[in-house]
């Protein structure tokens, strides 16, 4: 049998209780359990010293004032152009649907809208543009991802149904089940606007449309590490 050497065992039982590890242990649960509010004061963080000086940090209210804030532009030129005086924001809000009539940016925001209507339109179809692209992402497969990819390696030809088969076939293989067929499994990117189909029934061809495109740049770009990770 083994023998305990109390004394080296002891030596460890001091290393281990010893102020650098329990400062390095109290650090990372600090750090798990407001991280947080580290993460919002690292953003607001605009000057600071290591050693002997206060971190300054621009209040919470101020922070979308800041250059470079993520705001819709509409929402900003409507704060920017409140009515100067009451009298005009009531007669403002009294040219209102019911769906604005509460809001005191009401009248300003109807009034950018129509001075810039081209502005607008942009505007919109950005949002809608993104909203859409964000339902897709949550609904799509990865195996269907993988398709979007191959008919986007070739956009001048398009592919026959059988051809993307193997797509299809590589989902019920993860799957582990044959429910969903394979002309649903296409035709839902068809129904979101990204694959187009053309040609007689029985002799389909699909072609990934520009909003395909789109869709493939937008995942890519605001999910870099995982756009080709969904499940199946």
């Amino acid at each position: 049998m083994c023998a305990i050497d109390w004394q080296v065992l002891l030596e460890y039982i001091k290393v281990l209780l010893s102020w650098p590890p329990i400062a390095l242990v109290i650090a990372i649960l600090f750090i798990s359990r407001f991280r947080g509010a580290i993460d919002d004061f690292l953003k607001r963080l605009v000057e600071g010293n290591i050693f002997g000086q206060a971190f300054k940090a621009v209040p919470p209210p101020q922070q979308t004032a800041l250059p470079g804030a993520t705001e819709d532009r509409l929402a900003m030129a409507a704060q920017a152009n409140v009515p100067p005086n009451g009298a005009q924001a009531v007669e403002g809000q009294g040219q209102l649907p019911p769906e604005l009539a509460g809001d005191p940016l009401g009248p300003a925001a109807v009034a950018y809208v129509r001075d810039n209507p081209a502005q607008t339109v942009i505007e919109y179809k950005r949002v809608l543009f993104a909203y859409n692209a964000e339902r897709l992402f949550t609904r799509i497969y990865g195996t269907q991802v993988a398709l979007l990819e191959f008919l986007a390696s070739r956009p001048e030809s398009p592919a026959p149904l059988p051809l993307l088969a193997q797509f299809h076939e590589e989902h019920q293989q993860k799957a582990g089940n044959t429910d969903y067929q394979l002309r649903d499994f296409v035709n839902f990117l068809v129904g979101f606007g990204v694959v187009a189909v053309t040609g007689q029934e029985n002799a389909f061809q699909y072609s990934i449309t520009q909003h395909g495109v789109e869709f493939l740049s937008y995942i890519k770009t605001n999910y870099p590490t995982n756009w080709n990770q969904r499940a199946f």
